[in-house]
């Protein structure tokens, strides 16, 4: 009641409101790390080379995946993703087309993570709390 009155009085749009409304498909479900694959250098093939073969690795963790690449969002699973490039890179405020970079999102919609350098998959796990080892070893 008070937001949709905030939003009468402000005039603002539910996008203010919400977090990453163009992923909310994933929200409560999984962290998602997205790919802003710009074609300006060799950064989303490094990105590519860190996670070949991860794809097991990333569903057993909850992570889903998605490249946001040539005005189009891929996703590494088997479910069809109908989220529009522009909207995504808005909603996430993403570099421009030709640029890098990797964004990690949290189940409830906040960014965790930008990088504009490629990340490995025990990184991610340790920012998400989620490898086995995480907090047993103070020391490493």
């Amino acid at each position: 009641m008070l937001r949709s009155l905030l939003k009468e009085i402000v005039g603002a749009s539910s996008g203010v409101l919400e977090r990453c409304p163009s992923l909310l498909p994933f929200r409560k479900k999984c962290h998602v790390l997205v790919l802003f694959e710009g074609a300006a250098d060799e950064r989303p093939e490094m990105q590519e080379d860190l996670l070949a073969n991860q794809q097991d690795a990333l569903r057993s963790h909850d992570i889903a995946l998605l490249r946001v690449a040539g005005g189009g969002v891929f996703s590494s699973t088997d479910s069809p993703v109908e989220i529009d490039a522009d909207v995504i890179r808005h909603d996430l405020n993403g570099p421009s087309p030709e640029e890098f970079e990797a964004v990690l999102v949290d189940r409830e919609g906040a960014v965790v993570l930008r990088s504009t350098k490629p990340v490995s998959l025990p990184y991610l796990l340790d920012l998400i709390g989620a490898r086995p080892d995480a907090g047993n070893n103070p020391s490493g």
